[in-house]
Order: structure tokens, then sequence, then C-alpha cells
């Protein structure tokens, strides 16, 4: 069922992630990756919950919703996504833990290569139906993982040397790289209507209600959860944003390329990616201003 040719809009959608991807390196100095495990603790629990917590709601609604399949397919493998970088601005205007919330998206891009195809895998194969549908794909992993590396990984080793150079040409290049990633943004969330024009029509009420009521709810349950567990409110609201802030653009990708013939699967992403969008700079802004600072720590 899937095309692994590498077409032009997939190959686009490819390059602007890495370039994002590089601008989130950007933000990271060898210093502060020193500094991670000081945090070990509360980067434990937050990675923890960042390949569990959000699979496993989603397994929990698509049992009791029961979508078809494609929407099933879909949307575990939106859950299989490592966080996305959107979650330090998010972060930033909640009064969060930013050294925690680098942390988590540094790890979780980190191990994508091994957690994408194995909570894909191990989700797809909780429901008899799912692992056949699972089986039929075919999924080329060998080319998954290479997509994952030259996507993530590549970017993130190649912007931690560019923000080790400190002469004025490599400063002047990094501006200009992270001065792009908003326009970069809009113009991926942009081609991916463009490419799906034809799929259009195939979005309905609940695909957006799913997308909607997933998001907001992990975020809820995750804050409140860490709550219950003695978390303070700056650990709390980092680990909430972490969980229910996906890499949607790498979840295109992968539709583009290995689910040509699930329109579904890159529908949910770009969705959740303009969904996360919206619903981010709404609820971080709100509670910015509710919570102080005081709690804090960087």
């Amino acid at each position: 069922m899937n095309n692994t040719d590498q077409n032009l809009p997939a190959l686009l959608v490819q390059i602007v992630l890495a370039v994002i991807m590089l601008a989130v390196a950007f933000e990271l100095t060898i210093s502060d990756i020193k500094q991670l495990p000081k945090m070990w603790k509360k980067l434990l629990l937050g990675y923890a919950m960042q390949v569990t917590f959000l699979p496993a709601f989603i397994f929990l609604m698509l049992v009791i919703i029961n979508p078809s399949i494609n929407l099933v397919l879909a949307f575990l493998l939106l859950a299989a996504c490592p966080g996305g970088n959107l979650s330090q601005l998010f972060v930033i205007r909640s009064n969060g833990n930013i050294g925690l919330s680098t942390g988590l998206t540094f790890f979780s891009t980190l191990l994508s290569p091994i957690t994408v195809p194995g909570i894909f895998f191990l989700a797809t194969h909780g429901n008899s139906d799912w692992s056949e549908a699972y089986r039929s794909l075919e999924l080329p992993w060998g080319n998954i993982f290479k997509t994952l590396v030259t996507s993530l990984i590549l970017p993130l080793i190649i912007g931690l040397w560019m923000r080790s150079k400190k002469s004025a040409g490599w400063v002047k290049a990094r501006e200009v790289i992270q001065k792009s990633v908003p326009w970069l943004l809009f113009a991926l969330l942009s081609g991916a209507c463009w490419s799906f024009r034809k799929s259009l029509s195939g979005i309905d009420a609940l695909m957006v209600m799913m997308v909607a009521g997933i998001s907001i709810s992990c975020f809820i349950l995750s804050f409140f959860f860490n709550r219950f567990i003695s978390q303070d409110y700056t650990t709390s609201v980092t680990i909430a944003w972490e969980v229910s802030i996906q890499n949607s653009g790498l979840g295109m990708v992968l539709g583009l390329v290995y689910f040509s013939n699930i329109p579904e699967v890159s529908l949910v992403c770009a969705l959740w990616g303009i969904w996360q969008i919206g619903m981010g700079f709404l609820v971080s802004g709100v509670i910015g201003k509710l919570f102080s600072r005081n709690e804090v720590v960087c």
C-alpha cells in the first residue's frame, strides 16, 4: 500500500522540517547538554510520559470511538512521532521550565528512529484488525529509519556544530535560519493544504473533533497528573506541553512518502499541526497570565 518514491511535496516538506530542526539545535549548547543530568528525574518522568501517555490515550480513544481503519493508522502514527519543537515557545509563554523542555525535545528527537517504529508496531498490534492492516502496509522500516535520521538527527547534529561557531558569518547564518522558521511553518501548512487539495473532502467532523479533543485532553490530564504526584507548576506545565505537542511535520513527511494511499495519515498530521499552533498560542497566553514566574526553574 505504500509508495516509497521521494515525490516533490514530500521532499520539500522534509527539507523544511530539517531546517526547522536546525533552528531548534541553535537553542542548545554543549554546556546545556552537560546540565541535563542534573535534572535527570524530571527528564525521566517527562520522557516516560512522552512515549506512553499520548499513545495510550489515543489507543483508548480509538478503541472507544472505533473509527475507520485508515483513521486508526493515522492517529497511531501521529502518536508515535516525537515531541514537536513548538513546545518550547508555548513553555516560555506559560512560564514553564525551558531547560526541561529543550532536554525532552533533544532526547525524543535523538531516540525517534527507535521509538517511532516501536510505538507504531506495538500500538497497531493491540487489535487483530489493526495488526492485519499493519501487515498489509509492508512498511520499509529501513527506508523510514533513513528518513528519520536525515529529517531529525542529522539537522540536530549539524545545528549543534553550527551553534559552536562564533564568527560573525555563522552568527548571521543562524539568525537568518531562525527568522525563517515562522515563514517555513506557514509554507509547510500551506503546502500541505495544496498537496492534500484532492483529499480535503475527506476531512469530516469526526476527524476534527478527534484532533482537537485528544490534544487538549492530553494537555489537561498530563498537567493535573503531574500536580497530583507533587510536581511543581513549571515541571507540570512543561511536561503537559511536551506530551500534547507532536512533531506533525514529521508525520506529514512519513504520510506523504510511505502512506501515499492513505490520505488520512497526512490529513490528520496537517490538522494536528494547525490545531496545536492555535491551541498552543491561546492556552499558553491564558495560563501564562494566570500563573506567576515564582516557581520557574531554568
